[in-house]
């Protein structure tokens, strides 16, 4: 194994929570062995780098789930992707035909700027979300308020709203349709739209690529729906004890974010003294 990937929220950091100093002295371990670490969030790069200060001990951080790669060392943005404008708007007209309101994350790297609407009654992680990025954001009330390409689009969810991913992934099939968990209260649904076959998946196999590196060469660690797409690409995969019971029946488990699920991981294949 010359490589790990790990998730961020829910599994190295657990809610209301740092980094424990396990982790980051196993991170550190790893480093020292030239295995390379690979962090691959759904937050945005402004956001993540909230809980990653520049010393941080990885070698590359994949944010927004998979919309983009820094280099760590100097910071530097390999790769971005984006939904251009105009498809940003037709997406908008669309998603204005259901009772959900949306947010619209914009270009790299500044896309933790965001256009949101307020048109229907907001969920309350969607109302959260707003007021937390408040500064950052812009209501519209119509698409040509749109004015420059999307990172992505992300849809909260009410229970009764989940049948809404399949149909979704089929009335928008030139896009990447993923649900995931809020990073805020670890319970509301996410749907999130990203450009045409990206995923988190997808851009750590195109990450392993660069670095001459296969997904056999790669462990992998998570706590949701959003994880496997890279989860199934290495090797050797795990999930948390606070992933969902799903996802415990599809992959070996460790211990819990809290309990230092990760350090369990990284001994159970490296078999480090840590």
């Amino acid at each position: 194994m010359k490589a790990i990937i790990t998730d961020l929220d829910g599994t190295i950091l657990p809610q209301g929570e740092n980094i424990s100093t396990a982790t980051i002295n196993t991170l550190k371990q790893l480093g020292n062995h030239h295995v390379f670490r690979i962090i691959a969030t759904g937050r945005t790069l402004f956001a993540a780098r909230k809980f990653l200060p520049d010393d941080f001990p990885i070698d590359y951080l994949i944010f927004s789930s998979g919309t983009g790669i820094m280099r760590w060392q100097d910071k530097k943005i390999l790769v971005s992707h984006h939904i251009s404008r105009k498809e940003t708007q037709d997406i908008a007209d669309y998603l204005w035909n259901y009772n959900i309101n949306f947010t619209i994350q914009q270009e790299i790297p500044d896309n933790h700027y965001f256009y949101y609407t307020d048109i229907y009654p907001k969920h309350t992680d969607f109302q959260r979300r707003v007021e937390k990025f408040q500064e950052f954001g812009t209501i519209i009330q119509n698409s040509a308020e749109i004015k420059t390409a999307a990172s992505q689009i992300i849809l909260i969810l009410h229970p009764e709203q989940i049948k809404l991913i399949e149909k979704i992934k089929k009335e928008l099939p030139g896009y990447s349709v993923l649900r995931s968990t809020s990073p805020f209260d670890y319970k509301a649904i996410w749907l999130e739209i990203y450009p045409r076959g990206i995923n988190k998946g997808y851009t750590c196999r195109e990450l392993l690529r660069m670095l001459h590196l296969s997904g056999e060469e790669c462990a992998g660690i998570g706590n949701d729906y959003n994880d496997t797409d890279f989860l199934d690409i290495c090797a050797q995969s795990y999930v948390v004890a606070n992933a969902p019971e799903q996802l415990k029946a599809c992959y070996k488990s460790v211990a819990s974010d809290r309990n230092n699920g990760f350090t369990e991981c990284v001994s159970k294949i490296w078999k480090l003294e840590l």
